[in-house]
């Protein structure tokens, strides 16, 4: 078969549930933080997810901190996720680890935001893709968990509006 192996984007960008992440207190640990729901790669078979977003802080008790992603895989195909202390990883809302041992095991850092102490600040990151953190492979089911420390207190560090998280999947195709 001669010809071009391309990338391709099957599908426009999805949008991913952001609902509960405006609750999210701050962590100087970054042990406690927000789930994403679960991404079934199963069918799709896609090579890569683009991941970006935009968050906006609060307006009140800001510091400087980080805004941190973390992708999660399943253990299986079923999908099996990992015990947390709370939350269920894979549903979309609030959670914690138990330790900082426990979160640095199960997640992979897709990327971290650095902020400034500037009320209402508003924070980007670029399409990032994940299967280079799984050693080039997209699991079959997958997660996000992130976690901030950009409250001086540990009321919530993210506005009540302009978070926004997005994906952009990646396939090829022969021409």
């Amino acid at each position: 078969m001669a010809g071009d192996i391309k990338l391709k984007y099957p599908v426009a960008s999805v949008v991913v549930t952001v609902a509960a992440l405006h609750s999210l207190t701050s962590s100087a640990t970054w042990i406690t933080g927000w789930f994403g729901a679960s991404v079934n790669n199963l069918s799709n078979n896609y090579l890569d997810y683009l991941y970006g977003g935009t968050f906006s802080t609060h307006a009140s008790n800001r510091q400087a901190g980080s805004i941190n992603v973390w992708v999660i895989a399943a253990l299986n195909d079923t999908p099996t996720w990992p015990a947390v202390a709370t939350g269920t990883i894979g549903t979309e809302g609030v959670g914690s680890f138990g330790d900082i041992y426990k979160r640095d095991s199960l997640c992979k850092l897709l990327t971290s935001i650095s902020t400034d102490n500037l009320a209402s600040g508003i924070y980007t990151f670029p399409p990032t893709g994940i299967a280079q953190l799984f050693g080039g492979s997209v699991p079959p089911f997958h997660g996000l968990y992130i976690s901030e420390n950009v409250s001086t207190t540990t009321t919530a560090g993210l506005a009540a509006s302009g978070s926004a998280l997005y994906y952009t999947p990646i396939t090829n195709q022969y021409t």
